[in-house]
């Protein structure tokens, strides 16, 4: 207990005249009498006091950064002793324009790399194919062969600067490990990770072993909370569902015969930060907190690295706006403060024209320079988790973490995670079809679409003029000879790539996957011997009875929102 009897009592007393006097202060007040919810439906009060945290025990609920339950983060020392990780997504065009997008974040101060390839779901056609006309290099980089991946990596040091696959895809590791054995790079010293999101598919838990037995740095499991709160989840169901679908991918991983703590700690989050600042803060602290109390308790984990969830980050999308464009520096600087303060270990921050386009190098330079701005000038970094004892931050801390288990023991109820796919997709769409309803009540506000509207968009006039006469890229645009650009690369491959060794590599990879042995070795010989994504997924498409090599495949178990 944090405070004892005698000075509850005694608060309970003082606070019942304070109450009343607010009560009668904000009757005068229009609009201020009415209940008020946060983004999840948590119901606030105008002013928290110790009376509402009288239950929280400071070490075994907070307790200091780095130690059990992690609250405050997973470090000791915070961002002091390990830096934030600027880590803008990146992706469009060859590799060769990704490549030169990559070098010049890192000359501006990006110390991580993302790739998204222009994929989907992982199983998608060659870009010459007539089933991705349009797509190729617009949604992501087109990356068809282990040459692309070459050039991808050109001049970037793999062992300095951790690169992130935002790919399910094992084609997409098999590749990045090709290009590390190539270099010389021992598979055991490789760190970097992938957007391997849980599920119970044999590409997804093969990634995960192989990772486990040959690649420990790796961080090869992935929770994709981000864009699943995007596609309408509340904070709540952030934490639970996320917590819930690892549960499910362990105990798949278990049955292969691994331990808890052989790959436990290679699982990392992608989360989201987005408009509810202080909810947001401590939807961070609370995820620590479930995680390494269901792991230790449930699953009886003993490595402290199993018990540290780690988070990357990436601000908010939904909110920002194609009117008053820039009103989205300012959103996308205040969803930033609240992951920092919250304590994730990577960020990306939504770059002002995503509402339009693609970011350009100007607007991704902004997007690093939010990052710099509040690292070096406001001291915000300095101090670690400097929300702690916040009686509002702590109070919403213990509610989101007693919503989520709530949540979580209701799909252990229903077989777990995987058995329990359906309803949490009829969950979320449930919860953003309501969060819509709010805006389009006016029951929440945002600048320039529901409030404060401008017939005469100056933003918009400045962004013009600035399109217009700008000697750099304002806003950017699809450039269609990307297409022909990536079949000639393609082709370079074909051509040039031995017929029977490539034949040998395919058919000793399907009789793998066919024998249920772990894909990754074959597959990794099949790179090299020439293969491209287009071939392999349709290769999984006839191993596995899927559906393959179309444009952007995506069916539960894939994903959840």
């Amino acid at each position: 207990m944090m405070f004892d009897k005698e000075f509850i009592q005694k608060l309970q007393d003082i606070q019942k005249r304070y109450q009343d006097e607010l009560e009668n202060i904000l009757s005068r007040v229009p609009g201020t009498g009415a209940e008020r919810k946060t983004f999840s439906g948590l119901t606030v009060k105008p002013v928290y006091t110790p009376k509402d945290i009288e239950k929280t025990n400071f070490f075994d609920d907070i307790s200091f950064p780095g130690q059990y339950p992690y609250t405050r983060g997973v470090f000791p020392a915070g961002y002091l002793s390990r830096g934030l990780h600027i880590r803008q997504v990146t992706g469009f065009g060859t590799a060769e324009e990704t490549n030169q997008r990559w070098k010049f974040l890192l000359s501006q101060g990006a110390n991580a790399l993302s790739v998204v390839p222009d994929d989907g779901s992982g199983n998608r056609a060659d870009s010459d194919s007539e089933k991705v006309v349009g797509l190729v290099g617009k949604g992501g980089v087109a990356l068809d062969t282990l040459f692309d991946y070459e050039t991808l990596l050109d001049g970037i040091d793999m062992t300095k600067y951790p690169v992130h696959l935002i790919s399910t895809n094992a084609y997409a590791l098999a590749c990045y490990l090709a290009v590390a054995e190539k270099r010389g790079i021992a598979f055991g010293e490789l760190r970097g990770g992938m957007s391997n999101w849980i599920r119970p598919e044999t590409e997804c838990l093969d990634i995960i072993e192989y990772c486990a037995r040959h690649v420990p740095l790796f961080n090869a499991g992935y929770l994709d909370m981000r864009n699943v709160r995007e596609g309408g989840c509340t904070a709540v169901q952030e934490i639970a569902f996320g917590v819930a679908t690892a549960m499910a991918g362990c105990d798949r991983l278990i049955s292969r015969g691994l331990l808890i703590d052989d790959f436990l700690h290679r699982i990392t989050w992608f989360v989201n930060s987005g408009p509810e600042f202080f909810e947001e803060v401590a939807k961070f602290r609370a995820v620590r907190r479930v995680w390494a109390r269901i792991f230790r308790e449930r699953y009886h984990s003993t490595n402290p690295l199993s018990l540290m969830c780690r988070m990357h980050c990436q601000t908010y999308a939904p909110t920002l706006t194609i009117q008053q464009p820039f009103n989205n520096l300012i959103r996308s600087t205040i969803y930033a403060l609240a992951a920092l303060m919250g304590g994730v270990q990577s960020l990306h921050v939504n770059s002002f024209d995503e509402a339009l386009a693609l970011p350009t190098e100007f607007s991704a330079s902004l997007s690093v320079r939010t990052q710099q701005i509040i690292d070096l000038e406001t001291d915000i970094t300095k101090v670690i988790d400097p929300l702690a004892g916040s009686y509002y931050v702590e109070w919403l801390t213990n509610k989101l973490e007693e919503e989520a288990i709530r949540l979580i023991d209701n799909i252990q109820e229903m077989g777990g995670a995987f058995q329990a796919w359906n309803w949490m997709c009829g969950e979320i769409r449930y919860a953003a079809m309501k969060n819509q309803q709010e805006y389009d009540a006016g029951e929440r506000l945002l600048v320039g679409v529901n409030t404060l509207i401008d017939e005469a968009d100056i933003q918009m006039e400045a962004l013009k003029v600035l399109r217009q006469h700008a000697h750099f890229e304002a806003i950017h645009e699809y450039d269609p000879s990307f297409v022909d650009k990536q079949i000639k690369r393609l082709n370079k491959v074909r051509q040039e790539r031995d017929p029977d060794k490539l034949k040998k590599a395919e058919a000793a990879l399907i009789e793998t996957m066919k024998s249920k042995q772990n894909m990754m070795p074959a597959l990794m010989d099949a790179v090299k011997s020439g293969i491209t994504r287009g071939e392999f997924a349709k290769i999984k498409a006839d191993v596995f009875q899927q559906p393959g090599e179309g444009p952007y495949v995506c069916s539960p178990p894939h994903v959840l929102a």
